[in-house]
């Protein structure tokens, strides 16, 4: 199935590539990695898929006159665990990988990085993690599209409250632990990449929603040791509200945790 499925996500990349006149490349795949290349005057782009790990990845690196320079930076991380997931799901993943890639912008920031090298990847904001949950939730992609239409900016804390969490709730309710397992993997990829501001909406908000001890228990099974600690440590926020002290100006992220811990308190106060 994971070889099906491969191809049928790099079936998608290509064609867009193609366009643009990069070459597809025949490259080795090693025990633990399956990998396609594609090459351009200026730009590599290569799709791995990580078995331990089951990790679908886009990602992008400068070339030089002897190839690659090998310094990827991750554009794209979907879950695709073969023994669950089905031709759909790599169709998907095909889709998102294209559409990152049709964006005219790609190539011009391409260029860029190769003048300007960066130390760490800045593709893991909020939305683009909340992207990454339509492989759980289909639904959700019109749902983020709206956001994008309607707002300037995206609002992460008060999409996840609304529209991210009640799915959450209900899909841990529901027994469906294939999906739920998935869930955990997702978010475990995600906080693993995603930056700081990212890591609060997966942990503050989003799992500090749940309270009940058994479902915390089945989510758990597909959370990694790595966001287990950290979920640990968001806890003692929830049902605190944190009074302000002298004015000064906040960082994102101090106001998106302040605002999630004012929500939480609320809602425990209601129950």
């Amino acid at each position: 199935m994971i070889n099906k499925a491969f191809e049928i996500v790099n079936k998608k990349v290509e064609a867009v590539l193609a366009e643009k006149d990069f070459k597809r490349q025949n490259v080795p795949s090693t025990g633990d990695e399956m990998v396609s290349l594609y090459t351009g005057e200026d730009t590599a782009y290569s799709v791995i898929y990580y078995r331990s790990k089951k990790h679908m990845v886009l990602r992008s690196c400068s070339m030089t006159e002897d190839g690659p320079d090998n310094e990827w930076k991750t554009m794209a991380t979907w879950m695709f665990d073969p023994a669950t997931d089905k031709e759909s799901e790599a169709d998907s993943i095909g889709n998102d990988f294209a559409e990152q890639l049709m964006g005219p912008g790609v190539i011009v920031a391409a260029r860029q990085q190769k003048k300007k090298k960066k130390n760490s990847d800045d593709g893991g904001d909020p939305l683009f993690f909340t992207k990454r949950l339509v492989a759980v939730f289909p639904d959700l992609k019109d749902e983020i599209r709206a956001e994008e239409d309607g707002y300037e900016a995206f609002r992460a804390v008060t999409f996840a409250r609304n529209n991210i969490v009640p799915r959450v709730q209900k899909l841990i309710a529901s027994d469906n632990t294939a999906e739920i397992k998935k869930l955990g993997e997702i978010l475990s990829a995600q906080y693993s990449y995603g930056d700081i501001d990212t890591r609060s909406v997966i942990t503050i908000v989003i799992l500090n929603s749940i309270v009940d001890e058994n479902e915390k228990e089945k989510i758990k099974e597909g959370l990694d040791d790595e966001l287990k600690t950290a979920w640990k440590a968001a806890e003692k926020f929830r049902g605190k509200k944190v009074k302000p002290g002298k004015k000064k100006k906040q960082s994102f992220m101090q106001k998106m945790m302040a605002e999630s811990i004012e929500q939480q308190s609320a809602l425990n106060n209601s129950r």
